[in-house]
Protein backbone atom coordinates (compact mmCIF):
# COMPACT_ATOMS: atom_id res chain seq x y z
CA UNK A 1 0.00 0.00 0.00
CA UNK A 2 2.74 2.10 1.33
CA UNK A 3 4.89 2.10 -2.43
CA UNK A 4 1.76 2.48 -4.65
CA UNK A 5 0.48 5.91 -2.22
CA UNK A 6 4.44 6.62 -3.23
CA UNK A 7 4.07 6.25 -7.18
CA UNK A 8 0.68 7.35 -6.88
CA UNK A 9 2.85 11.01 -6.05
CA UNK A 10 5.82 10.39 -8.02
CA UNK A 11 3.15 10.33 -11.20
CA UNK A 12 1.29 13.20 -9.88
CA UNK A 13 4.38 15.00 -9.24
CA UNK A 14 5.86 13.89 -12.77
CA UNK A 15 2.62 15.41 -15.13
CA UNK A 16 3.12 18.67 -12.61
CA UNK A 17 6.41 19.09 -13.81
CA UNK A 18 5.73 18.32 -17.21
CA UNK A 19 2.76 20.96 -17.35
CA UNK A 20 4.60 23.75 -16.30
CA UNK A 21 6.98 22.64 -18.56
CA UNK A 22 4.97 22.99 -21.65
CA UNK A 23 3.70 25.65 -20.56
CA UNK A 24 7.06 27.18 -20.73
CA UNK A 25 7.72 26.16 -23.96
CA UNK A 26 4.10 27.91 -25.41
CA UNK A 27 5.12 31.02 -23.46
CA UNK A 28 8.27 31.28 -24.97
CA UNK A 29 7.44 30.22 -28.23
CA UNK A 30 5.13 33.20 -28.18
CA UNK A 31 5.22 36.25 -30.45
CA UNK A 32 5.27 39.84 -28.48
CA UNK A 33 2.15 42.24 -28.85
CA UNK A 34 2.28 43.74 -32.37
CA UNK A 35 3.05 47.40 -31.96
CA UNK A 36 0.46 49.63 -34.29
CA UNK A 37 1.99 52.75 -35.31
CA UNK A 38 -1.41 53.85 -36.56
CA UNK A 39 -2.82 53.94 -32.82
CA UNK A 40 -0.18 53.38 -30.55
CA UNK A 41 1.35 56.85 -31.79
CA UNK A 42 -0.10 59.71 -29.96
CA UNK A 43 -1.74 62.56 -32.13
CA UNK A 44 1.33 64.63 -31.07
CA UNK A 45 4.18 62.90 -32.64
CA UNK A 46 2.27 62.73 -35.83
CA UNK A 47 1.56 66.43 -35.89
CA UNK A 48 5.36 66.67 -35.68
CA UNK A 49 6.04 64.04 -38.50
CA UNK A 50 3.72 66.03 -40.58
CA UNK A 51 6.35 68.76 -40.12
CA UNK A 52 7.82 66.64 -42.75
CA UNK A 53 5.43 65.47 -45.33
CA UNK A 54 3.74 66.87 -48.33
CA UNK A 55 0.42 67.54 -48.67
CA UNK A 56 -0.07 64.51 -51.08
CA UNK A 57 2.00 62.23 -48.33
CA UNK A 58 -0.84 63.41 -45.80
CA UNK A 59 -3.09 62.34 -48.08
CA UNK A 60 -2.20 59.10 -48.95
CA UNK A 61 -1.60 58.35 -45.13
CA UNK A 62 -5.51 59.46 -44.48
CA UNK A 63 -6.33 56.30 -46.75
CA UNK A 64 -3.82 53.49 -44.93
CA UNK A 65 -6.35 53.24 -42.12
CA UNK A 66 -9.39 55.09 -40.08
CA UNK A 67 -6.81 56.26 -36.92
CA UNK A 68 -4.91 58.05 -39.29
CA UNK A 69 -7.81 59.54 -40.91
CA UNK A 70 -9.10 60.61 -37.76
CA UNK A 71 -6.40 62.63 -37.17
CA UNK A 72 -5.42 64.27 -40.45
CA UNK A 73 -9.14 65.06 -40.99
CA UNK A 74 -9.08 66.83 -37.74
CA UNK A 75 -9.76 70.34 -37.16
CA UNK A 76 -7.21 70.60 -34.53
CA UNK A 77 -4.73 68.98 -37.17
CA UNK A 78 -5.18 71.76 -39.97
CA UNK A 79 -5.11 74.85 -37.22
CA UNK A 80 -2.26 73.20 -36.10
CA UNK A 81 -0.01 73.79 -39.46
CA UNK A 82 -1.55 77.17 -40.13
CA UNK A 83 -0.11 78.15 -36.79
CA UNK A 84 3.48 76.27 -37.82
CA UNK A 85 3.52 77.60 -41.14
CA UNK A 86 2.18 80.98 -41.40
CA UNK A 87 2.35 81.77 -37.97
CA UNK A 88 0.25 82.65 -34.70
CA UNK A 89 -1.20 86.13 -36.21
CA UNK A 90 -2.81 85.08 -39.55
CA UNK A 91 -3.28 81.75 -37.33
CA UNK A 92 -5.57 83.90 -34.63
CA UNK A 93 -7.16 86.10 -37.58
CA UNK A 94 -8.03 82.39 -39.62
CA UNK A 95 -8.80 80.49 -36.52
CA UNK A 96 -9.55 82.30 -33.50
CA UNK A 97 -12.28 84.37 -34.95
CA UNK A 98 -15.09 81.83 -35.60
CA UNK A 99 -17.21 84.41 -38.03
CA UNK A 100 -14.12 83.36 -40.56
CA UNK A 101 -15.56 81.00 -43.53
CA UNK A 102 -18.46 79.90 -41.93
CA UNK A 103 -19.60 77.78 -44.86
CA UNK A 104 -18.47 80.04 -47.55
CA UNK A 105 -18.92 78.24 -50.90
CA UNK A 106 -16.99 81.30 -52.98
CA UNK A 107 -13.89 80.54 -51.36
CA UNK A 108 -13.34 76.57 -51.63
CA UNK A 109 -14.79 74.68 -54.36
CA UNK A 110 -16.67 71.55 -51.61
CA UNK A 111 -16.39 68.19 -52.94
CA UNK A 112 -18.83 65.59 -52.09
CA UNK A 113 -17.44 64.92 -48.78
CA UNK A 114 -17.27 68.84 -47.23
CA UNK A 115 -13.40 69.86 -46.00
CA UNK A 116 -13.07 70.50 -42.07
CA UNK A 117 -13.33 74.36 -41.90
CA UNK A 118 -9.50 75.34 -40.66
CA UNK A 119 -8.64 72.67 -43.90
CA UNK A 120 -10.16 75.15 -45.93
CA UNK A 121 -8.72 78.12 -44.69
CA UNK A 122 -5.35 76.35 -44.94
CA UNK A 123 -5.38 76.16 -48.68
CA UNK A 124 -6.75 79.18 -49.42
CA UNK A 125 -3.68 80.71 -47.72
CA UNK A 126 -1.63 78.33 -49.34
CA UNK A 127 -2.65 79.37 -52.59
CA UNK A 128 -1.26 81.69 -55.00
CA UNK A 129 -3.03 84.29 -55.99
CA UNK A 130 -1.88 85.60 -59.86
CA UNK A 131 -4.51 87.29 -62.39
CA UNK A 132 -2.60 87.12 -65.69
CA UNK A 133 -2.41 90.05 -68.17
CA UNK A 134 -3.43 87.85 -70.97
CA UNK A 135 -6.21 87.11 -69.77
CA UNK A 136 -8.84 90.19 -71.13
CA UNK A 137 -11.87 88.60 -69.31
CA UNK A 138 -10.27 89.24 -65.56
CA UNK A 139 -9.06 93.07 -66.67
CA UNK A 140 -11.12 96.60 -67.49
CA UNK A 141 -8.91 98.66 -70.27
CA UNK A 142 -9.46 102.10 -71.43
CA UNK A 143 -11.21 102.27 -74.88
CA UNK A 144 -8.40 104.43 -76.09
CA UNK A 145 -6.20 101.94 -78.15
CA UNK A 146 -6.50 98.25 -79.18
CA UNK A 147 -4.50 95.86 -76.47
CA UNK A 148 -2.87 92.98 -77.68
CA UNK A 149 -1.29 90.05 -76.66
CA UNK A 150 2.14 88.34 -77.40
CA UNK A 151 3.72 85.17 -77.52
CA UNK A 152 5.86 84.36 -74.22
CA UNK A 153 7.17 81.01 -73.59
CA UNK A 154 8.57 82.38 -69.88
CA UNK A 155 5.27 83.88 -68.91
CA UNK A 156 2.40 82.58 -66.95
CA UNK A 157 0.61 81.23 -69.56
CA UNK A 158 2.29 81.79 -72.71
CA UNK A 159 1.12 84.66 -73.36
CA UNK A 160 1.73 88.75 -72.11
CA UNK A 161 0.39 92.05 -72.70
CA UNK A 162 2.55 94.29 -74.79
CA UNK A 163 1.89 98.00 -74.68
CA UNK A 164 2.90 99.53 -77.62
CA UNK A 165 1.54 102.98 -78.96
CA UNK A 166 2.07 104.21 -82.43
CA UNK A 167 2.33 108.05 -82.94
CA UNK A 168 -1.18 108.72 -83.98
CA UNK A 169 -2.00 106.59 -80.85
CA UNK A 170 -1.19 109.33 -77.88
CA UNK A 171 -3.68 108.46 -74.76
CA UNK A 172 -3.87 108.47 -71.72
CA UNK A 173 -3.66 104.58 -70.22
CA UNK A 174 -5.94 102.84 -67.74
CA UNK A 175 -5.85 98.94 -66.53
CA UNK A 176 -7.38 97.82 -63.38
CA UNK A 177 -8.54 93.90 -62.49
CA UNK A 178 -10.11 92.73 -59.42
CA UNK A 179 -9.28 89.73 -56.80
CA UNK A 180 -11.91 88.93 -55.34
CA UNK A 181 -12.79 86.81 -52.03
CA UNK A 182 -9.52 87.61 -50.32
CA UNK A 183 -8.74 86.79 -46.70
CA UNK A 184 -7.75 89.32 -44.20
CA UNK A 185 -4.52 89.79 -43.87
CA UNK A 186 -1.54 91.94 -44.97
CA UNK A 187 -0.34 91.13 -48.89
CA UNK A 188 2.07 92.64 -51.19
CA UNK A 189 1.54 93.64 -54.52
CA UNK A 190 3.70 92.21 -57.01
CA UNK A 191 3.70 92.98 -60.76
CA UNK A 192 5.97 91.15 -63.44
CA UNK A 193 6.75 92.72 -65.96
CA UNK A 194 9.88 93.39 -68.38
CA UNK A 195 10.98 96.66 -70.25
CA UNK A 196 12.44 97.07 -73.89
CA UNK A 197 13.09 100.88 -74.28
CA UNK A 198 10.24 102.12 -72.35
CA UNK A 199 8.31 105.67 -72.82
CA UNK A 200 5.92 106.29 -70.34
CA UNK A 201 6.14 109.61 -70.01
CA UNK A 202 3.83 111.59 -67.35
CA UNK A 203 3.27 109.78 -64.09
CA UNK A 204 2.32 105.97 -64.28
CA UNK A 205 0.70 105.06 -60.87
CA UNK A 206 0.54 101.82 -59.55
CA UNK A 207 -2.69 101.21 -56.98
CA UNK A 208 -4.31 98.40 -55.00
CA UNK A 209 -6.79 98.82 -52.23
CA UNK A 210 -9.54 96.53 -50.50
CA UNK A 211 -12.46 97.24 -50.99
CA UNK A 212 -14.37 97.67 -47.50
CA UNK A 213 -15.85 100.63 -45.96
CA UNK A 214 -12.40 101.46 -44.00
CA UNK A 215 -10.16 99.34 -45.97
CA UNK A 216 -6.67 99.23 -43.81
CA UNK A 217 -3.05 99.90 -45.75
CA UNK A 218 -3.48 100.49 -49.30
CA UNK A 219 -0.73 99.59 -51.78
CA UNK A 220 0.70 102.88 -54.14
CA UNK A 221 3.67 103.61 -56.49
CA UNK A 222 4.53 105.89 -58.81
CA UNK A 223 7.20 105.91 -61.85
CA UNK A 224 8.47 108.47 -64.17
CA UNK A 225 10.14 108.25 -67.78
CA UNK A 226 13.05 108.27 -65.59
CA UNK A 227 11.71 105.38 -63.27
CA UNK A 228 10.78 103.45 -66.08
CA UNK A 229 14.46 104.02 -68.21
CA UNK A 230 16.28 102.84 -64.63
CA UNK A 231 14.55 99.52 -64.55
CA UNK A 232 15.19 99.11 -68.11
CA UNK A 233 18.99 99.67 -67.57
CA UNK A 234 18.91 97.97 -64.56
CA UNK A 235 17.33 94.30 -66.14
CA UNK A 236 19.46 94.91 -69.39
CA UNK A 237 21.48 91.61 -70.07
CA UNK A 238 24.74 92.92 -72.36
CA UNK A 239 25.87 89.43 -72.58
CA UNK A 240 22.62 87.91 -73.85
CA UNK A 241 21.40 91.37 -75.36
CA UNK A 242 18.32 90.69 -74.28
CA UNK A 243 15.39 92.42 -71.11
CA UNK A 244 15.13 90.27 -68.46
CA UNK A 245 11.92 89.70 -66.52
CA UNK A 246 11.70 91.00 -62.65
CA UNK A 247 8.99 91.66 -59.83
CA UNK A 248 7.91 94.68 -58.92
CA UNK A 249 6.34 95.60 -55.87
CA UNK A 250 4.45 97.84 -55.24
CA UNK A 251 3.21 98.17 -51.46
CA UNK A 252 1.46 96.46 -49.30
CA UNK A 253 -2.63 96.09 -49.15
CA UNK A 254 -4.04 95.44 -45.99
CA UNK A 255 -7.66 93.50 -45.49
CA UNK A 256 -9.22 93.96 -42.33
CA UNK A 257 -12.12 92.49 -39.70
CA UNK A 258 -13.12 88.80 -40.16
CA UNK A 259 -14.46 88.11 -44.09
CA UNK A 260 -13.23 87.86 -47.31
CA UNK A 261 -13.60 90.88 -49.73
CA UNK A 262 -12.30 91.73 -53.53
CA UNK A 263 -8.58 93.58 -53.60
CA UNK A 264 -9.17 96.01 -56.63
CA UNK A 265 -5.77 96.78 -58.73
CA UNK A 266 -4.79 99.24 -61.01
CA UNK A 267 -2.37 100.84 -63.26
CA UNK A 268 -2.85 104.76 -64.76
CA UNK A 269 -1.00 106.81 -67.00
CA UNK A 270 -2.80 110.66 -67.65
CA UNK A 271 -0.79 111.93 -70.01
CA UNK A 272 -2.36 112.59 -73.46
CA UNK A 273 0.51 113.71 -75.57
CA UNK A 274 2.66 111.08 -75.86
CA UNK A 275 2.47 107.23 -77.23
CA UNK A 276 3.53 104.88 -74.47
CA UNK A 277 5.33 101.60 -75.42
CA UNK A 278 8.52 99.14 -74.61
CA UNK A 279 6.19 97.61 -71.44
CA UNK A 280 5.76 94.06 -70.86
CA UNK A 281 3.10 92.56 -68.26
CA UNK A 282 2.88 89.26 -67.56
CA UNK A 283 0.59 89.76 -64.42
CA UNK A 284 0.04 90.44 -60.78
CA UNK A 285 0.30 89.23 -57.60
CA UNK A 286 -0.88 88.84 -53.86
CA UNK A 287 1.35 87.56 -51.74
CA UNK A 288 0.47 86.92 -48.20
CA UNK A 289 2.70 88.65 -45.67
CA UNK A 290 3.69 86.30 -43.00
CA UNK A 291 2.99 87.85 -39.69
Amino acid sequence: MYGTNMDNVNTSSRLIDTMITLDMVTKSQQQPPKFDWSVDLIDSIWYHISRYLTVNDIHRLTRTCSSLYTIFASHDFWSYLIRRRFGHAIWHRSIKNSLLLPDDQKIVDLSRRKPCRSKSIYFELLKRKRISFADFNNFTFDTNRNYTTIVESSSLNGYVLYIKDTIETCYSLHIETMFENILPGNYDVIWRMKLNTPYMFGETEFFASAEQVNPGKTAYMRWTQDDFLSMYSCFYCDIAKTNLWFYQTIGTVEINGNKPCNVFISMTNHDSIHAKHGVYLDYVELKLRLE
